[in-house]
C-alpha cells in the first residue's frame, strides 16, 4: 500500500466527479431543452461546445500574473464552488441565462482541468501513473451516472430537465466544502520565468502532447455532444440513448481504471495508446456499418477512447520536469488542445444538419482515431 497521505488524496480525487457531471447531464435531454428554449440542432451543438472552447481560452489563467498570487489550493475552492453556482444558474432562466452559465462552469471547470496534474506532479511525484487514471475512472463514473440518471431524475420531477442538470451542482458545492481544510497546508505557486512559454512553444514533444489532447478530447466530447441524437436516429427512445449513453461512459470508466495495469508500472505508454484508439476505429465503424443488434459491442469498443484521457495527463505529468512546467505544460496542452476539440462538435452539428445523415461524422471519427494513435506514439518518444 503506497504511503500516501490520504484526507488530501481523497478530496483531490472527488474534484473528478465534479468536472464533467454539468456536461453529460445535458445532451441526454435534447429534445426537452431544444423544444423548452426554442434552439436549434446546430445552436445546442454550440451550446455544448462552449465548455470546451472555455477550457481553451481559460486554461493559461492560472499562470497569469493576477492567479500567480493565489495558492493552487485556493484556486480549486473558488472555481468549485464557481462551478456548483454556475450548475444552479444554468437550470433556470432562460436561453441567454443558460449560455452565460455555460460560459461560466466552463472558466472553473478549465481551471480544475489546468491546477489538478500540477498538484499531483508536485505532491505525487513516482505514483503519477496510478493517481492520474485512479482521478480519470472517478471522472469517468460520475460522467457516467450523469449521462444515465439525468432524464429518470427529470421525469420524476414531472418532465423537468432544469431539475435532471441542475441537481449535480451538489457535488462541486460539497467537494468545495471538503477543500476547505486543505488550505491551511496551501503552498504558494513560485515565481516562473517567462522562458517556460517560448521553451514550450519550441518543443516538438510539448506539441505531440498538445496534439494528443485535442484530438482526445475531441473523441469524448462529440460523443457527449451527439452519440444521444445518433441513436435517437436509429429507433432508440430517449431515455434509452441517455441510458445507453451512460453505457458508454460506465465502460469508460473500466477500461481507464484498467489502464494502471498496462503503463502504471513505467513511463512507456505505447500498450495504452494503441489500447486507447485502435478499439474505437472498430467500434464507430460498427455504428455505422452494422445493424442495430451490434450497438452495445460497438459502444464498448467506442468507450475505450475515453481511457486516453489518463494517458495525456500521464504524459503531461512525466513530460515535464518540474512541477511549475507541468503547470505550464498542461495550460498549454489543454488550452490549444480543447481549442482544436471545440471545433468539431459544431462542425458535426452543421455536418448533420445539412445531410441529414451521421455516415461523414462518423467516419471523421475513425480518421480521428488513427491520427491520435501516430500522434500519441510520437508523443511517448
Amino acid at each position: 500500500m503506497f504511503k500516501w497521505r490520504s484526507r488530501e488524496l481523497i478530496v483531490l480525487i472527488l474534484i473528478a466527479g465534479c468536472i464533467r457531471a454539468p456536461l453529460t447531464s445535458l445532451s441526454p435531454q435534447i429534445n426537452q431543452i431544444r423544444e423548452d428554449l426554442g434552439i436549434s440542432v446546430s445552436l445546442f451543438g454550440f451550446l455544448t461546445s462552449i465548455p470546451v472552447i472555455c477550457f481553451a481560452i481559460a486554461a493559461p489563467l492560472p499562470y497569469t500574473n493576477l492567479f500567480r498570487r493565489i495558492s493552487n489550493e485556493l484556486l480549486i475552492v473558488l472555481s468549485l464552488f464557481i462551478l456548483g453556482f454556475a450548475t444552479i444558474s444554468r437550470s433556470i432562466g432562460n436561453s441567454a441565462n443558460v449560455f452565460i452559465a455555460t460560459i461560466i462552469l466552463g472558466i472553473a471547470i478549465a481551471i480544475l482541468n489546468v491546477v489538478t496534474p500540477a498538484i499531483v506532479r508536485r505532491d505525487y511525484p513516482t505514483k503519477i501513473t496510478v493517481i492520474m487514471p485512479i482521478y480519470s475512472a472517478t471522472l469517468a463514473l460520475v460522467a457516467s451516472a450523469a449521462a444515465g440518471f439525468s432524464i429518470p431524475i427529470s421525469r420524476f420531477f414531472h418532465e423537468s430537465w432544469r431539475i435532471g442538470i441542475g441537481i449535480w451542482a451538489l457535488l462541486p458545492l460539497i467537494t468545495g466544502l471538503l477543500w476547505i481544510p486543505v488550505l491551511r497546508k496551501a503552498k504558494p505557486q513560485p515565481n516562473s520565468p517567462v522562458s517556460h512559454w517560448k521553451t514550450l512553444l519550441r518543443s516538438k514533444s510539448a506539441w505531440m502532447v498538445t496534439l494528443y489532447m485535442g484530438l482526445q478530447s475531441t473523441l469524448f466530447y462529440a460523443q457527449i455532444a451527439w452519440l444521444p441524437k445518433m441513436l435517437m436516429d436509429q429507433g432508440y427512445s430517449e431515455i434509452r440513448s441517455g441510458a445507453l449513453l451512460g453505457f458508454t461512459t460506465f465502460s469508460g470508466f473500466i477500461f481507464t481504471f484498467a489502464l494502471p495495469l498496462i503503463f502504471g508500472r513505467g513511463a512507456n505508454q505505447t500498450n495504452a495508446i494503441l489500447l486507447t484508439a485502435i478499439p474505437g476505429i472498430f467500434g464507430f465503424a460498427g455504428l455505422q456499418y452494422l445493424d442495430t443488434g451490434w450497438t452495445i459491442p460497438s459502444l464498448v469498443l467506442v468507450s475505450a477512447t475515453h481511457a486516453a484521457l489518463p494517458v495525456a495527463l500521464g504524459l503531461i505529468a512525466m513530460k515535464s520536469p518540474t512541477p511549475e512546467q507541468t503547470g505550464h505544460l498542461s495550460a498549454m496542452a489543454q488550452g490549444i488542445g480543447y481549442g482544436l476539440s471545440a471545433i468539431f462538435p459544431v462542425g458535426f452539428g452543421l455536418l448533420y444538419q445539412a445531410t441529414n445523415s451521421w455516415s461523414i461524422v462518423i467516419n471523421i471519427l475513425i480518421g480521428i482515431c488513427v491520427i491520435q494513435a501516430v500522434i500519441g506514439l510520437r508523443a511517448n518518444r
